[in-house]
């Protein structure tokens, strides 16, 4: 690992040892441990890569030069002839932590823009019903600043997610390489939370089946005042329905998707 190609590309960015381990999700004394030139684990250099946004290999990239002259000492977790990195159990495990967490995430954040026309809905009804004392124009406005609200919400959910998995861009894009048992590991895990994740998406369907039964119930009742209120009440319900199966199936889809991406790796290693 050459330090001073770490130390470069943090300077050229502006950034100091403190800034630069804020970003990457590591303490400072890591950094400085990294620049005078000690090993780290292989998670710790996709951190920094990601941080530093450049590719896993751009970091031993002086290294491995002074390897070819006979300079440095070995690299034997870089794939001279351009193939993936290899990586350590730790490594996965750090990964599929993220993974969960970041699915999490996505769940709340997808569910979060699913409910976010629910208001909208609601007010206009409202206003409309003389239940809510305004006029239906700044009911619709009030509204509309509520999606935005919610939307807002989902989003920093979302980006908060990606930012979980961006110091695991090489694992993300495959150029990691694990052994064996690693993915036999993946495969324990995938498999421990099958039954979870089997019984999250039966709920998730019936979720999604029974949504517009509101919506029918109130179809079927004879028209009458307040009608229009009924049916944004039931299509509300059914957004919010809607919603929570969404966020039931998706926040247990991580554990398939780190054997995913740790199975290909494993893969390809077999067929360097």
């Amino acid at each position: 690992m050459s330090e001073t190609r770490i130390v470069g590309l943090r300077t050229e960015r502006g950034w100091t040892q403190e800034r630069l381990a804020e970003v990457s999700g590591v303490t400072v004394r890591t950094v400085q441990r990294l620049e005078a030139g000690n090993d780290v684990s292989l998670d710790t250099l996709s951190r920094l890569a990601g941080a530093l946004e450049v590719p896993l290999r751009d970091l031993v990239a002086e290294r491995a030069e002074r390897d070819d002259t006979g300079n440095a000492g070995s690299t034997d977790d870089i794939d001279d002839t351009g193939g993936p990195a290899a990586g350590d159990d730790a490594a996965a495990r750090h990964f599929a932590d993220a993974a969960r967490s970041a699915w999490r995430d996505i769940a709340l954040g997808v569910a979060l823009l699913v409910t976010s026309p629910a208001p909208v809905v609601l007010l206009i009804a409202g206003a409309d019903a003389g239940l809510v004392p305004t006029s239906v124009e700044v009911a619709i406005a009030i509204g509309l600043g509520a999606l935005l609200a919610i939307a807002l919400v989902a989003t920093l959910h979302l980006v908060r997610a990606s930012g979980r998995l961006s110091p695991f861009l090489p694992i993300r894009q495959e150029r990691v390489r694990f052994g064996a048992r690693a993915l036999r590991w993946a495969e324990r895990l995938e498999g421990v939370h099958r039954r979870q994740r089997t019984r999250a998406t039966a709920v998730a369907c019936a979720m999604w089946v029974s949504s517009p039964l509101p919506l029918i119930v109130v179809a079927l009742i004879e028209p009458g005042r307040g009608q229009g209120l009924w049916i944004a009440a039931a299509t509300a319900v059914l957004l919010v329905v809607v919603a929570a199966g969404a966020f039931t199936a998706l926040r247990t889809a991580w554990a398939p998707y780190v054997q995913a991406k740790l199975a290909p790796a494993v893969e390809a290693r077999a067929t360097v």
